[in-house]
């Protein structure tokens, strides 16, 4: 523990001394900036790869330490700096940073050959300047995402109210600044989950729309074309909720199978008894029986719901709506309840309309 302290404490003092010196030759050590953007965005998440040159005998130092000098309104995102040796004997290094809302610095970079805990040498990197740009100031759509590749991967909707829609979002994103998405169109909205491996990113967005939402617009801005590009997002209500009452239609279903030979079996016995005991219970009991068989046989009546129904989940107006009907539909009806009518559709599944919806 005493070791770690003191090496903590040693690293603390080399990265001071590294950032109050501005000088940043050396004989032994290269370092420069091989590959970075010219221009970038505000918001946008951008690379850079360093190129470290070191002539000093390996034999000399034991590790390399670097440090990034803090500038206000860029961030380094990188949270662990590694150098990778090259065949020419060259050391490389990608860092990730984010520009904000207004024109940056780009930091000092500042690497240092360390040995036994002392500065063996260092060398800090030139000024570079990146091109800023704010983009999408009249853009209602832009939902703030920067990025070199966007795509919809998958989306699921539910019921969340009588009046709204609950929407998740799969979304995949290149070199993208993905968690700083937002539809200013939509007031209930947010991140469900979100996993970043730079440059590649994957996000889990929910937002509430109205119940009559058909599709969720929004634009992103494309590095690689300048320009940008419109995604369109289906809304397609998952009847989630209908599945579960499936089995409640007492005409399609198991239940209705173990009913039907169970009427039918005593029917049966009760028959046999009646011919043998001429037993006028036994009679009554038949008659009770066939009525029984009769009702659960009839079909059931059809009728016609109108354009723009709604379909609830329970006969009460506070219920939860899960279905709205877009066209004209030819249902059964099952059973009534106040100023509700339960009704089967072809697909089995089962709901609750009002009796002025029905024509």
């Amino acid at each position: 523990m005493k070791h770690i302290i003191r090496l903590f404490l040693t690293l603390s003092l080399v990265c001071i001394q590294l950032l109050a010196n501005d000088n940043i030759k050396s004989k032994e050590i290269y370092l420069s900036f091989e590959s970075y953007p010219k221009q970038v965005f505000t918001g946008q998440k951008f690379e850079v790869e360093l190129k470290a040159i070191i002539l000093t005998s390996k034999d000399d130092y034991e590790n390399i330490v670097t440090k990034v000098a803090p500038e206000s309104n860029i961030a380094l995102l990188t949270k662990t700096i590694y150098w990778d040796q090259q065949k020419d004997g060259s050391y490389r290094t990608k860092l990730t940073f984010k520009a904000y809302d207004q024109k940056f610095v780009m930091p000092k970079v500042t690497i240092a050959l360390m040995k036994s805990e002392q500065i063996v040498d260092y060398v800090s990197t030139k000024t570079i300047d990146i091109e800023y740009r704010k983009i999408a100031i009249s853009q209602k759509l832009f939902s703030n995402i920067i990025a070199k590749d966007l795509k919809i991967v998958a989306v699921k909707t539910k019921q969340y109210s009588n009046t709204l829609l609950h929407n998740t979002i799969q979304i995949d994103g290149l070199n993208s600044n993905i968690e700083d998405m937002k539809l200013s169109q939509y007031e209930e909205q947010g991140i469900s989950d979100l996993t970043s491996e730079y440059p590649k990113q994957m996000l889990y967005y929910y937002v509430i729309t109205p119940i009559n939402t058909k599709q969720i617009d929004f634009t992103y801005y494309n590095t690689d074309q300048n320009q940008f590009i419109k995604m369109q997002v289906p809304v397609i209500l998952a009847e989630d909720l209908v599945s579960t009452q499936t089995e409640l239609n007492p005409y399609n279903s198991s239940m209705l199978f173990y009913k039907q030979v169970a009427i039918g079996s005593l029917l049966v016995i009760f028959l046999l008894m009646y011919i043998f005991t001429k037993n006028l219970t036994h009679l009554i009991i038949i008659a009770i029986l066939i009525i029984v068989v009769a009702y659960l046989f009839i079909p059931n009546k059809k009728v016609l719901l109108v354009e723009n129904t709604y379909v609830y989940i329970l006969p009460t107006n506070n219920s939860t709506i899960y279905k709205k009907l877009d066209t004209k539909f030819i249902v059964e009806t099952m059973n009534e309840e106040n100023e509700f009518v339960k009704v089967l559709f072809k697909n089995n599944s089962i709901g609750w309309v009002k009796k002025s919806d029905i024509k």
